[in-house]
């Protein structure tokens, strides 16, 4: 491997290939053998693979909204290496270890981006040894064998660094100095520049051009980029200025605009959860992980004393006693500063790199390690410094000695006595693959597809240990034609009763419970005794785990949905059967079970609206609502067709849907009777469907209730029906739409109403994990606007679904009907500024906000979206007095 300088290029490359290969086949070996389940964030990552594996099955190129769906896939992380794993799932098939053959493709970039970059700064041969480094840094082959973020990040940000150093190089001959004979040539290159300022070669615009594109796609793979590359960018931008080389100047600023127009549509569509999660990601996270504060040492050292975890003392302290020794031998000599200017940029970055990531609040062995092949570099050309007499038997010793450690640390050879040995040589964690017996995952899904084939299901998961959590157990229900989906609930203690009431599945387990922190543990442990000691669950199916623990699926006794296939076919959808109590209250949730039946398709496909109206609504008071609405998707929109074959769909099916609505709180009293209509979310058809004679009598006082429903018929004993829930059995929750709908009327009070729907949004979220109840909304608010089109109630809740889907444009135009409707309240034009703000439409915002101001200019709201719309128009002045009312909002 030790090749001289003057050897050809394309025998390094050759060279270089070799060394991928045995990287890949390594891997490969792993993954094989591998018998392990993604932990938390690597399932969220292969589950957001599946999501875009999903988008790209019918893709719109040319159609905005589908890009916007696109984007929105992702909301918080950027989805380039998403969207690279879909090709890999599409030839190889989907699964975990597929996914990771992504890393091919980023370890050959980062072998290539290293090989280059040490050519370039020093020669081929550190370039060689840089790249065999690379390979066996602990730090970045434990990264490696996981499905995270971090790999690809580092591959890509090395990339980066390389473009900018041939930018830079093509700028200044005498940056880089690789050989002895070139100091005449940068000499007589230094003597031709004089005076040149303006000079700029055809090579430096391209590499400006690829710069820019690849700090685009290099923060399209994770946003911590600009923690690596800022330090540089800065340092050859002031360089640039004091050199007063306004064209070098022109170009790199050229090549930051073209990266912002690369990751710009994502981060455009995204921006304001990019920044919200990014506050939790850092301050939140580091808070509650125990990091140390920015005053303790100990927060900038802590990248320093996991170096060797990083490294390895055999990669690590040998090349530095080389550098050492040579520089102790050579002091004299003018050969010894040969290679200044390469070292100096190395430590630009490596140095920038370190300082603000200890900046960085949240820390992880894993946030830091894009720095580690540029340090591969500069460790490889301090190998190289060791006496050619005994060089070539330390660097190749070295190298057996990173390779020694690695096999130790990948696979558990030794048992015990080698684990010790090799944290001697190396500390850290081992990457043992995963050997024991398979974990039940695939079995739990399996068995809630067997026992609810036609729904989709989501599972609440009350554990979170690396192979029990929310996030692997959605991702395997992905796998699963995304028929199941899981999802952390039990979290906070006064939010219990509705979680318990508003799953079906639930998966306890039985010894250590995971990363549970003390704030929610009193909450999981009522979440627990509610679902294992409350009497409202049964245990569907118990297993042992490998770590002997067990692991209990629960199944509510109530089924809120209900399917069966019927014996003939349906041509429309037909309501069956309502069973409900003869008599309510106003302000309370009345249970209610509808029994559809229909074509598949069309109870798939459909939005009931239903309306309970007062039969006397002509003798109804002023201030009195006189019906009850009752809107939504048949089943809860929880129609699943399953892996089931097409010819199961054509005959009918029946539903029984067990839900509760809510009784106004002004409702007036008497009788109301049923009314539906038939509304297909995929084509705007509509038809009225016949409905059984059914009456609600709402009284003014408390009542006895007695359920009613019409006698059943033979069918019934083939459709076994519960008439009635057991006494001890409580009540449904209202359907999501309802609830959405009952947020919605709080809209009209400003920030005092937004606090109970930002404490309520993010739980019932979790209970429709694609949040399809919005879309339901939207689509019944819109029929229902169309024959009430001064209903502000009903503009109000149309927006607010809109706005949840963050579909900007149809978001501003359900604003601008509210304020229309709602003219004389500030808020409603606060709400349309402060989408046209997020949509990136300050103008329009500003002037949205003329008629609030008009109405009351000392509200604080008013006056800080206005300040933030002048901010984005460049006004500071105007911006700089309004934001002054930052201090008065009540956040």
């Amino acid at each position: 491997m030790a090749l001289q300088h003057r050897d050809s290029g394309g025998k390094s490359w050759l060279v270089l290939g070799i060394i991928w290969l045995l990287g890949a086949i390594s891997d490969r070996l792993w993954f094989a053998l591998d018998r392990s389940v993604p932990a938390w964030d690597q399932a969220e990552y292969l589950t957001s693979t599946l999501n875009y594996l999903q988008a790209f099955q019918h893709p719109q190129w040319f159609s905005g909204d589908w890009w916007t769906n696109f984007w929105l896939l992702s909301t918080k992380i950027p989805p380039l290496v998403y969207i690279l794993t879909v090709p890999f799932l599409h030839i190889f098939g989907v699964g975990g270890d597929r996914a990771t053959l992504v890393h091919l493709l980023f370890s050959a970039i980062l072998l290539a981006s290293v090989y280059s970059l040490g050519v370039k700064l020093f020669n081929r041969q550190v370039g060689l040894w840089a790249a065999a480094i690379c390979v066996l840094l602990p730090g970045l082959y434990r990264y490696r064998l996981q499905f995270l973020l971090d790999f690809p990040l580092t591959a890509a940000i090395t990339f980066c660094f390389y473009c900018l150093t041939m930018w830079k190089q093509e700028g200044s001959a005498a940056d880089f100095v690789t050989d002895v004979t070139d100091v005449a040539d940068v000499t007589d290159s230094r003597n031709q520049e004089k005076g040149k300022k303006f000079y700029l070669s055809r090579l430096s615009f391209f590499w400006a051009i690829a710069f820019g594109i690849s700090l685009g796609l290099s923060i399209l793979v994770k946003h911590t980029t600009v923690l690596f590359l800022f330090t540089p960018i800065l340092w050859l931008a002031v360089g640039t200025v004091r050199e007063k080389a306004w064209g070098s100047l022109a170009q790199l600023t050229g090549a930051l605009l073209l990266s912002a127009a690369v990751f710009g549509p994502w981060a455009k569509t995204n921006w304001l959860l990019i920044l919200t999660g990014g506050k939790r990601a850092t301050v939140d996270s580091a808070i509650a992980e125990g990091d140390p504060g920015l005053n303790t040492i100990d927060a900038w050292i802590y990248y320093a004393q996991h170096l060797p975890e990083h490294v390895s003392w055999p990669l690590l302290l040998i090349p530095l006693v080389g550098f050492i020794l040579y520089y102790c031998r050579n002091r004299a000599d003018s050969r010894s500063i040969l290679h200044l200017n390469s070292c100096r940029w190395l430590a630009v970055f490596w140095v920038g790199a370190y300082l603000i990531n200890s900046l960085n609040l949240n820390k992880d062995d894993r946030y830091a390690i894009p720095y580690l092949p540029v340090l591969s570099i500069f460790l490889a050309y301090c190998l190289t410094l060791w006496p050619s007499r005994w060089g070539r038997q330390i660097r190749w010793g070295t190298i057996g000695l990173g390779m020694l450690a690695m096999l130790f640390h990948m696979w558990p050879l030794g048992g015990g006595f080698g684990h010790s040995l090799v944290q001697i040589v190396s500390p850290g964690n081992s990457s043992y693959p995963y050997l024991g017996k398979e974990w039940p995952h695939r079995e739990v899904i399996a068995e809630i597809i067997a026992t609810e084939p036609y729904l989709q299901s989501t599972l609440g998961v009350l554990p979170s240990t690396p192979e029990i959590n929310q996030h692997n157990l959605n991702y395997y229900g992905a796998l699963a034609n995304f028929q199941v989906y899981g999802r952390q609930v039990g979290t906070n203690l006064k939010e219990v009763p509705q979680d318990v009431r508003s799953l079906s599945w639930f998966l306890t387990k039985t010894g250590p419970q995971g990363s549970i922190r003390e704030r929610i543990k009193k909450a999981q442990n009522a979440a627990v005794a509610a679902i294992e000691t409350g009497g409202k669950f049964n245990l569907q199916k118990s297993w042992v785990l490998p770590d002997n623990t067990n692991l209990n699926l629960y199944r509510k006794r109530s089924h809120p949905v209900e399917i069966q296939p019927l014996h003939e076919a349906r041509s429309q959808v037909q309501l069956y059967r309502v069973t409900v109590a003869a008599a309510s209250l106003p302000g309370v949730p009345l249970p209610v079970t509808y029994t559809w039946s229909g074509p598949w398709q069309q109870l798939q496909s459909g939005l009931v609206l239903v309306t309970w109206q007062n039969q006397q609504s002509g003798d109804i008071s002023t201030g009195k609502t006189f019906r009850i609405l009752h809107d939504r998707a048949i089943g809860q929109a929880t129609l699943h067709p399953g892996m089931l074959e097409a010819d199961k769909f054509a005959v009918g099916f029946r539903v029984v849907d067990r839900t509760a609505m809510l009784i106004p709180a002004n409702i007036a009293p008497g009788r109301y009777t049923l009314q539906a209509t038939y509304l297909n979310r995929k084509t705007g058809e509509t038809y009225p469907i016949q409905v059984p004679q059914v009456t609600v009598k709402i009284d003014a006082e408390p009542v006895v209730m007695r359920s009613q429903a019409p006698r059943g018929n033979e069918d019934d004993k083939k459709f076994k029906i519960a008439e009635q829930a057991p006494e001890n059995e409580d009540k449904p929750e209202l359907d999501l739409v309802t609830q959405l709908r009952e947020m919605a009327v709080n809209l009209p009070k400003g920030l005092p109403g937004l606090e109970p729907v930002f404490e309520q949004i993010g739980r019932i979220n979790q209970y429709d994990p694609i949040q399809d109840y919005t879309v339901q909304a939207e689509q019944a608010l819109e029929y229902r606007l169309k024959q009430e089109p001064n209903n502000l109630e009903f503009a109000y809740a149309l927006a607010f679904s809109r706005v949840l889907q963050q579909n900007v444009e149809s978001a501003i135009a359900a604003l601008e009907k509210v304020t229309q409707l709602d003219s004389q309240n500030p808020y409603a034009y606060a709400y349309l500024a402060f989408v046209q703000i997020y949509g990136w439409h300050p103008k329009a915002a500003e002037t949205a906000l003329k008629p609030a101001l008009a109405l009351n200019p000392n509200l604080a709201e008013i006056r800080v979206l206005n300040g933030l719309a002048a901010l984005m128009q460049g006004n500071l002045i105007q911006a700089w007095q309004d934001l002054q009312f930052l201090k008065n909002l009540k956040i």
